[in-house]
C-alpha cells in the first residue's frame, strides 16, 4: 500500500513551447504534468549529484596521481611475478 506524501504547490512560469513538449511527453508516457515535472526534476538532480561526484572523484585521483605512480613503479616487479608464476601477461 503507498503511503502519500503531502505535497506543496508551487508556481513558476514556463515557455509555451516546453509546457506543450511537457503536455506530450506526459500523455505518451500516462503520466499527468505534476508527475512528469516531479520525475523530471528528480532525474536532473540526482544526474547534477553525479556530475559532482564524478568531478570530486577525479580532483581526487589528480591529486593522488603521482603517489599512485610511485606505488605502481615500487610494486611493478610483483606484477612480474605474479604473471611468470600465474601465467599472466605482463
Amino acid at each position: 500500500m503507498k503511503t502519500r506524501v503531502a505535497m506543496k504547490k508551487i508556481m513558476f512560469g514556463i515557455p509555451p513551447d516546453l509546457l506543450k513538449a511537457i503536455e506530450s511527453m506526459a500523455i505518451t508516457n500516462r503520466l499527468n504534468r505534476s508527475q512528469l515535472i516531479r520525475e523530471s526534476l528528480s532525474y536532473y538532480l540526482e544526474e547534477l549529484r553525479r556530475r559532482e561526484l564524478r568531478e570530486q572523484l577525479k580532483e581526487g585521483y589528480l591529486a593522488n596521481a603521482n603517489r599512485d605512480l610511485e606505488i605502481s613503479e615500487d610494486f611493478k616487479h610483483a606484477d612480474y611475478e605474479a604473471a611468470v608464476k600465474y601465467g599472466g601477461e605482463y
